[in-house]
C-alpha cells in the first residue's frame, strides 16, 4: 500500500514543503498521533499540564475507556483483550482514571493482549510496557481473551472484513466489554485516502448476533446519519448496565472532573438493546 506524508510550514496560508515521505507509512503517521496522546496523558497524570480537549487526538477515548476502567475493576481475573490495540495507549487513560478513585485499577495485576496487525505497533507495545504484563501478536487466540474484559474501537471492527464473525467470537468467549460500531441497511464497502477500506455490517448482521448470544446487550448514543447507524454497544451479565449507569452517576459528582466531563456522556444512561 503506498501513501504519503508532507512536512513543512505555512507562511501567509501558503504551504511550505520541506519533505515529503513515501511509501507505506500508515503506521507512522498513526505512532505520532497515538504517541502525542500517551505523552499528553502522562503530564495530565503528574498534573503538570491542565486539560484541554487539544491534548487528545480523539476525546471520544475518554468515555470508552472509562468504561474499560469500570470493566476491568469488575472482572475478577483482571484480563484485558483489544482487539487492534495500537499502542495500548487506554494504559495511559487508566492511569489518568485512577488520579479520581479511592479504589485503583492495579494495572500490574492486569494481563494486557490484544492483536494487531502491525509490527511495529507490536514492537512498541513489547518495549515501551516491560513493566507491566503485555502479550501481543498479530494472531487471535482464543487463550488470550477467553474470559476477559473485550474492547474495540468502531474503525477497528470497520477494517476488518470478517468483524462480525470475529465480533461473534469475543462477545461469546469473554466476560464483558464495550464497542461502537456504524451500521447499513446493507452490507457497504467504502474505500479511504489512507488506503485501507471500510467493510460496514448491515443491521441485520448484528440483530443476528445479539438474538443468538450467550450475553445481555446495552446501547447508548445511538445517531443516524441518513443511511448509516451509529451505536455505543456495552454487552456481559443482565444487571451490567444497571450497575455502569450507576458508576457513571457516582463519577459525575467528582468535582475535579469538570474540565472533561462533557466529553464522557455521563448523563447518557445505557438501555437494554434486544435489536437495532
Amino acid at each position: 500500500m503506498k501513501n504519503f506524508l508532507e512536512f513543512g510550514v505555512k507562511k501567509f496560508g501558503e504551504k511550505k514543503i520541506y519533505e515529503t515521505l513515501s511509501g507505506n507509512l500508515y503506521d507512522t503517521y498513526m505512532l505520532g498521533r497515538y504517541f502525542k496522546d500517551i505523552y499528553n496523558l502522562d503530564k495530565l497524570i503528574k498534573n503538570k499540564i491542565k486539560f484541554n480537549k487539544n491534548l487528545l487526538h480523539d476525546t471520544k477515548d475518554l468515555k470508552f475507556n472509562l468504561i474499560n476502567f469500570f470493566l476491568l475493576l469488575k472482572n475478577k481475573k483482571n484480563l484485558f483483550y483489544e482487539f487492534g490495540f495500537t499502542l495500548f495507549e487506554k494504559i495511559f487513560y487508566f492511569r489518568f482514571f485512577n488520579n479520581f478513585f479511592s479504589k485503583k485499577l492495579v494495572l500490574k495485576k492486569v494481563k494486557f493482549s490484544g492483536n494487531e496487525i502491525s509490527s511495529q505497533f507490536i514492537f512498541f507495545c513489547q518495549n515501551f510496557y516491560k513493566d507491566l504484563n503485555i502479550n501481543v501478536t498479530k494472531d487471535i487466540n482464543k487463550t488470550f481473551f477467553s474470559n476477559s474484559v473485550f474492547f474495540s474501537k468502531g474503525v477497528t471492527l470497520l477494517y476488518e472484513k470478517k468483524n462480525m464473525i470475529y465480533l461473534n467470537n469475543f462477545i461469546r468467549e469473554t466476560s464483558s466489554g464495550s464497542f461502537d460500531i456504524s451500521l447499513y441497511p446493507n452490507k457497504r464497502t467504502v474505500s479511504l485516502e489512507t488506503g485501507y477500506k471500510l467493510y460496514y455490517p448491515s443491521i441485520n448482521d448484528l440483530n443476528n448476533l445479539i438474538r443468538n448470544s450467550n450475553k445481555h446487550f446495552f446501547y447508548r448514543n445511538k445517531k443516524k446519519i441518513g443511511k448509516k447507524i451509529y451505536i455505543e454497544i456495552l454487552y456481559g451479565d443482565k444487571n451490567l448496565g444497571k450497575a455502569i449507569n450507576n458508576q457513571l452517576y457516582a463519577f459525575s459528582k467528582i468535582k475535579k472532573i469538570k474540565a472533561f466531563a462533557k466529553y464522557l456522556s455521563l448523563n447518557t444512561k445505557f438501555r437494554q438493546l434486544n435489536t437495532i
